[in-house]
């Protein structure tokens, strides 16, 4: 398990993560985005406190990309533990709906982030969706790809967060070596 806090003139945020289980409590004071990162810590079968509390009467913005840094980090420092024995590769194609996400995830150590599609208005601006993912991927050392298709914002979302979720979960599964031609993920 890893805690880790950031505190800010705007934002403060506290995360624990166990990717060996555990409870989800989720409270960003966006209601949206609690059922994203519930969904997430669900769907990856992992352990997921988050508590943030941000300047919400300016705007979400910097509540969300507090919450992907500290995510991310914890997240890089949990895959930095068990690098050597991972398979680092995951991915997954969820449908919900009339909506599908292809998601391809590489716990490769170097942070990136590729939307092909677009989220819409979901509860969440579009715009904070992929600030999300894209904070959170640098932070985390994740090379994240992810195909976005359908009508109805709400369900794009969710079937990205869930595709997200069955990829992370997949790629962090034990592995005998090493899933790399230098022997080293980075």
């Amino acid at each position: 398990m890893v805690k880790l806090q950031r505190k800010t003139k705007e934002v403060e945020v506290s995360v624990a993560i166990d990717l060996e289980g555990g409870e989800i409590e989720i409270d960003t004071g966006i209601g949206f985005f609690d059922h994203m990162l519930e969904t997430f810590a669900f769907h990856s079968s992992i352990g997921l406190r988050v508590n943030a509390r941000g300047d919400l009467e300016v705007s979400e913005h910097h509540t969300v990309e507090d919450t992907a840094i500290v995510l991310g980090k914890a997240i890089r420092k949990l895959i930095e533990d068990r690098e050597k024995r991972i398979r680092r590769f995951g991915y997954a194609i969820v449908p919900m709906d009339e909506s599908v996400c292809i998601c391809g995830i590489d716990l490769s150590g170097r942070g990136f982030f590729v939307l092909d599609g677009e989220f819409g208005d979901s509860g969440l601006k579009d715009s904070l969706i992929r600030h999300f993912f894209d904070t959170l991927c640098r932070n985390a050392g994740i090379n994240l790809y992810l195909q976005v298709k359908g009508e109805d914002p709400h369900h794009k979302v969710e079937s990205a967060f869930k595709a997200v979720a069955l990829s992370f979960r997949q790629a962090i599964e034990p592995a005998e070596n090493v899933r790399s031609v230098k022997g080293k993920i980075d």
